[in-house]
């Protein structure tokens, strides 16, 4: 079994603050809370070996944090079709994932993201209905191929939003 694991990026300064929308920063708190989150994925011994992050600004400072609080993270693919994607074309990537990859870890951005967690997961499963905030993370565990990804082939394992 493969693991997906789909974040959102942390809390970012407003749109408007900053003149061009890739270049938001995250906030303190948004800092503070992908730390949180990676430190919970190192507990967990949860530990990606391929990884997909959105080249804005936001994406980058979340993965930079999460990185600080694992051991070891694999040098990302900054994807421009990742930034602000909807879910179909999120998805699309996903399945041009190298075969050999076992755990892989993908930071982007609403409401693709959440369109494609909530496609994965099911209709019926009430704990994503409600969204993927910022900072949450959807953890799936894959059967198959990554080429044949979708709702058939991944279970929702864990779905944390702080």
């Amino acid at each position: 079994m493969k693991q997906l694991l789909l974040m959102r990026h942390a809390a970012a300064a407003a749109k408007g603050a900053i003149s061009a929308d890739r270049d938001r920063p995250l906030t303190a708190d948004g800092r503070r809370a992908a730390a949180l989150l990676g430190r919970r994925l190192k507990a967990d011994a949860v530990s990606p070996d391929h990884v997909l992050c959105s080249p804005a600004r936001r994406a980058r400072e979340t993965l930079d944090e999460i990185a600080n609080a694992l051991d070891a993270l694999p040098p990302a693919d900054f994807a421009d079709a990742l930034y602000l994607a909807d879910g179909s074309t999120v998805l699309d990537h996903l399945r041009g994932v190298p075969a050999e990859t076992q755990s892989l870890l993908l930071i982007g951005h609403n409401p693709g993201l959440e369109e494609l967690v909530r496609t994965l997961a099911g209709p019926a499963n009430a704990a994503v209905q409600a969204g993927l905030p910022a900072a949450g993370l959807a953890i799936f565990r894959v059967a198959g191929e990554w080429s044949g990804l979708g709702p058939s082939s991944a279970r929702l394992t864990s779905f944390i939003t702080r």
